[in-house]
């Protein structure tokens, strides 16, 4: 058997592996919903199976070499069984891979050193990473001043998704002296750091994206580092992330009403023997079906248009295209998470079930950032072949 065809048989199986999770999370997914607490459980079974070693570079025991344009639909196609089962821990297993891809892409100024532990961390104990750069509501930047032997970091950053479970950040800041982006690796338990614990919204609830202040946080030489910019292609990439974490609620919503209805078996009126000879209910079952798989396979056409992208290419089509994406699992999400209602009844509203956490989800990461400048600039870009201006880049 040759190397590509060890890399297919790992991802076989781990597409299968995160099939059967889609199975699995869903009690764990509501009980973490009504405590509003972080995804522990969830987090700590995507690691078991292996999918956390799929960004890793082929050295350290990973698949796509941390090079997003590689096995991009496959990873889709496994993050997308992952948001069904729970969309508040897909939603931090693509931050994990977001933030793996930062440490590990090739060029940065990380020593190999670092990047070995790191890979140990991730692979073998599972630790997770955040990606902590909102600035959204604090008082000012994150900075960092040089000391002997390191940097020491202060500030407060937002929405710092997958902390809850403690693990590694990978902190977005301003190096005194020096201009451009530049990142400190620290983990969440040290000195210093400030978990604030007041991620309290009405979805997402157990992506426990809290506040998180550094206070005079010393980060030693080799864990700090100036990345090297991203691909063409990343931002479309992460684009197709946000489409991902966005129909998540409507694939878990579709699933749990399926199971509903078929245990129940209940018509919507006494002329139909059963839901199954229910007109009213097959007909809202195929529109559900029709809206998610168009959605599906629009975002997984557009991660096979990744894989296949030139370096040298412009990559404004794709970035629009991934636009596209979004706007498309948004509305097939909101329309099925509201419908489904109408699917399995008064009875389904009974807060035991917390089928109402689908639309929740949903609509809570709908407002990330606007969907109808994205229909603007998708419109300007068909009509005249205008970019989209630079505030269509994602809002952090």
């Amino acid at each position: 058997m040759n190397g590509e065809d060890t890399v297919r048989q790992r991802i076989t199986d781990l597409t299968r592996r995160a099939a059967l999770l889609r199975k699995e999370l869903p009690e764990s997914a509501a009980e973490v919903d009504a405590a509003n607490v972080d995804t522990t459980f969830a987090m700590r079974r995507i690691w078991e199976e292996g999918l956390f070693a799929f960004c890793l570079p082929h050295r350290f025991g990973g698949i796509n070499d941390a090079r997003p344009e590689l096995y991009t639909e496959d990873f889709f196609r496994i993050a997308l069984d992952i948001m069904a089962g729970d969309s508040s821990a897909g939603m931090n297993f693509v931050v994990q891979a977001l933030v793996t891809f930062e440490i590990f892409r090739e060029g940065n100024t990380l020593p190999e050193s670092t990047k070995v532990e790191m890979a140990r961390l991730i692979r073998d104990e599972g630790v997770r990473l955040c990606a902590s750069n909102s600035e959204a509501g604090a008082p000012g930047p994150v900075t960092a001043r040089r000391v002997e032997g390191g940097l020491v970091v202060n500030g407060t950053k937002a929405f710092n998704t997958n902390s809850g479970g403690g693990g590694w950040a990978s902190v977005g800041l301003t190096l005194e002296g020096r201009r451009g982006r530049y990142n400190a690796l620290l983990p969440l338990d040290q000195p210093g750091v400030t978990m604030k614990h007041d991620w309290d919204t009405m979805g997402q609830r157990g992506t426990h994206s809290q506040t998180v202040v550094y206070d005079e946080v010393f980060v030693p030489d080799g864990y700090h580092f100036n990345g090297n910019g991203a691909s063409p292609s990343f931002l479309s990439y992460v684009f197709l992330m946000h489409a991902a974490i966005m129909l998540g609620p409507g694939l878990g919503a579709f699933d749990a009403a399926l199971d509903y209805v078929r245990k129940l078996d209940r018509p919507s009126f006494p002329e139909f023997e059963s839901a199954t000879e229910d007109v009213l209910v097959r007909r809202r079952i195929g529109g559900c079906a029709v809206d998610l798989r168009a959605a599906r396979a629009f975002l997984l056409d557009t991660a096979r248009r990744i894989e296949r992208c030139d370096l040298d290419e412009d990559p404004t089509e794709l970035f629009v295209e991934a636009f596209g994406v979004k706007v498309a699992c948004i509305r097939a999400a909101l329309s099925v998470t509201q419908e489904i209602f109408d699917l399995t009844g008064a009875r389904s509203t009974a807060n035991k079930y917390r089928f109402d956490r689908f639309w929740r989800n949903a609509r809570t990461f709908a407002t990330h950032d606007p969907t109808d400048a994205k229909e603007v600039w998708i419109g300007d870009w068909y009509l005249t072949g205008k970019e989209p201006p630079m505030a269509a880049m994602l809002r952090v």
